[in-house]
């Protein structure tokens, strides 16, 4: 969920503040209706790679179940996302992002199309199935400006990109045993490698664009100052802790410093997770009810915070 909270964030900036009550009310589906996407998503992905997780070794709780069980669940994901647009917004854009976010999520995971073992085209499906529900569904719902679609759908569809591939990179050992035939072990772990760093590379310059557009468009100059602040010691930090992790033996080196520049690292965490809550607390200056956004963004970077850490601690006990 940590990827919708920006774009809602750039949607409410410009709404004036006897409208902010209003605009979170039209959200409130929204944010049910794009969790439901994204549960719906890792589900039938989990329940896709069932054979494979297994004889990988991974655990997902959906595939202890009985399948048809397994499916109902996801049924009642989907149909509980599908509800929520229709209730609560309804426009036939809205309608059309929703539903091709979700066959490109059922096309990345299932067969007869399964992108996920098409090489590249696995990277594009995943990369536009989160596009259309993170930045077009939103963008959609409040009938938003063009600005504000190119600078988001250029970050978060880079920074997708690069989520999946990074993935499929650390993954590349149990994919190569499994047989599941991702990009990486199409293109081989070298050279994925490279091209990792040149998406890398991008993702960077669209986050830091999408950056300098939310400074520009908060029209403040102090909101401006302390967004700049806010920048500048998310990267000093994001640098800072990438140099101590990649020393030898250090606690707290894991993949995401190994085969991430600190420059997207630190821009990937300033976007997602730093930048929301501080613009949805000036927001919630001008109206109460927007604290609401504030603690569902907290509660997103706090959690992802956690499982970075966690994720750390179970590669050093060689458990990833």
């Amino acid at each position: 969920m940590s990827h919708l909270w920006l774009p809602l964030a750039v949607l409410f900036f410009p709404v004036p503040t006897t409208g902010l009550k209003t605009a979170l009310n039209l959200s409130l589906p929204l944010i049910l209706a794009v969790f439901c996407k994204v549960q719906f998503s890792i589900l039938i992905n989990d329940l896709g790679d069932r054979r494979t997780d297994l004889a990988a070794g991974k655990k997902r709780w959906i595939t202890f179940l009985a399948k048809p069980v397994g499916y109902m669940i996801v049924m009642l994901f989907l149909a509980a996302g599908l509800v929520a647009v229709l209730l609560g917004r309804g426009s036939l854009l809205t309608i059309l992002a929703y539903a091709a976010s979700v066959l490109l999520g059922l096309s990345y995971s299932l067969r007869p199309l399964r992108f996920k073992e098409r090489g590249a085209l696995g990277l594009l499906a995943y990369m536009l199935s989160a596009l259309l529900i993170y930045v077009l569904v939103p963008w959609t719902w409040f009938d938003a400006g063009l600005g504000q679609l190119i600078f988001l759908a250029a970050a978060v569809g880079s920074d997708k990109w690069i989520q999946i591939h990074f993935h499929q990179v650390v993954d590349y050992p149990a994919d190569l045993k499994s047989g599941t035939q991702t990009y990486v072990v199409q293109a081989g772990p070298e050279r994925a490698r490279v091209s990792l760093k040149t998406a890398a590379f991008i993702a960077a310059f669209c986050l830091l664009s999408l950056t300098a557009y939310v400074i520009y468009v908060a029209d403040n100059a102090r909101i401006q100052v302390i967004l700049l602040i806010l920048g500048s010691a998310t990267l000093i930090a994001a640098k800072i802790y990438t140099a101590r992790s990649t020393r030898p033996q250090s606690p707290s080196s894991s993949a995401l410093t190994e085969e991430l520049p600190w420059t997207y690292l630190g821009l990937t965490y300033l976007v997602f997770f730093a930048l929301p809550p501080v613009l949805f607390f000036f927001l919630a200056l001008k109206e109460t009810w927007i604290w609401i956004l504030v603690l569902f963004s907290l509660f997103s970077a706090a959690g992802t915070s956690w499982q970075s850490l966690r994720y750390q601690d179970k590669r050093r006990r060689g458990l990833e």
